[in-house]
């Protein structure tokens, strides 16, 4: 590792890195870490420490789409343009990302996090629980090459009920599941066990579970509440992020992410299997190889629900989700839009003609 980055470790930078990078760094380069990003703009934790990254021109130009941009946990390529400032001039490939779609009509990958090494799903022991939710959250993190960890927070509420854990277990096969509480603090060297120096968590989760009172248990601090990072405008004024990397006491680093009030799924088939892993074990008995589950018979996964083997509603929420997936794929991929529309507008012509065949036949 050069000389010159070995400071960069403490956020994540390690051989893998180095060697990723070498045909990518020029002289007069800067390698920095994305830390904070708020309305086109990023705050860099570098060599030197922290400085506003803005994109170039060029960058924007070329980029194919806004998932294409610096997210929190990107390493990017930067020059010095000032002593706050540095141009961020291309993005190190990534090992993986974390995205949904991003909220509204528009078809467009919104990307959380990148290069992160352990995702923490937190719901509560309150009415924030939802199963349902879990299954998405297992859905976007399977795509992204990972396994949840599924934190159920407020375990020193009154009503904690155990069945709830067994739910979340339930919901997400292969992953784990940890009762925590920020208010009493059990729980949380589990989560300290998943964030040695240098490795990147995120924690994801509507508002009020408790994220950022979590992260101040872990932090020791209040620094999420009272200091919150800051982006320069270039104007000496300061603007509030909203999403954002911290550094734990024992070198982990935290994203924490703003309550997520939508959660429209990326992701593909395979995601959809891996998080749906009973499922697929079962559809593998199906008598057509193409089954969807649905009308057809001789499927094993519905004879799994009429016999009590599989809860119904986990079938349901596969259901809905395989159905969002596919409406996802078809805006993405105009050849199978086509297909789709193809497909229906036969449905609908054989369905006319046999409409017309009956009132010929007087039926």
């Amino acid at each position: 590792m050069a000389k010159d980055r070995e400071d960069l470790r403490n956020w994540g930078w390690n051989p893998a890195w180095e060697a990723s990078t070498q045909k990518l760094i020029e002289p007069g380069y800067l390698v920095g870490r994305v830390t904070a990003v708020l309305r086109g703009q990023f705050l860099l934790r570098l060599l030197d420490g922290e400085r506003t990254g803005e994109l170039t021109g060029r960058f924007r130009h070329l980029a194919l789409n806004a998932a294409a941009f610096p997210a929190v946990g990107d390493w990017v390529l930067a020059q010095e343009a000032g002593p706050e400032l540095a141009i961020i001039l291309g993005v190190v490939p990534r090992r993986n990302k974390l995205s949904r779609k991003e909220a509204g009509q528009e078809i467009q990958e919104q990307v959380l996090a990148a290069n992160v090494d352990v995702v923490f799903v937190m719901t509560a022991f309150d009415e924030d629980f939802n199963v349902r939710r879990i299954e998405r959250y297992a859905v976007m993190v399977r795509q992204a090459g990972m396994e949840p960890v599924v934190l159920i927070n407020k375990s020193d509420l009154a009503q904690v009920d155990d069945a709830r854990v067994a739910e979340a277990r339930d919901v997400n096969p292969g992953g784990t599941v940890h009762r925590v509480s920020a208010r009493t603090g059990e729980g949380l060297d589990l989560v300290r066990f998943y964030l040695p120096a240098g490795k990147t968590g995120i924690f994801l989760g509507s508002s009020g579970v408790g994220k950022s009172t979590l992260l101040n248990s872990l932090l020791g601090d209040e620094i999420q509440t009272t200091t919150p990072v800051r982006v320069s405008d270039g104007k000496g004024r300061h603007t509030t992020s909203t999403r954002q990397m911290f550094m734990l006491p024992a070198g982990g680093l935290v994203i924490d992410n703003p309550g997520l009030r939508e959660i429209q799924l990326w992701a593909d088939e395979s995601a959809l299997t891996e998080a749906f892993s009973e499922i697929s074990s079962l559809a593998r008995f199906c008598r057509y190889g193409d089954c969807t589950h649905g009308p057809e018979s001789g499927c094993a996964v519905k004879e799994a629900v009429e016999k009590g083997t599989l809860p119904g509603d986990r079938y349901e929420g596969y259901l809905k989700l395989r159905k969002e997936l596919s409406y996802l794929q078809r805006k993405q991929d105009p050849a199978e839009q086509a297909e789709h529309k193809r497909r229906w507008k036969s449905i609908h012509r054989a369905a006319r003609a046999l409409y017309r065949d009956r009132e010929k036949n007087g039926g």
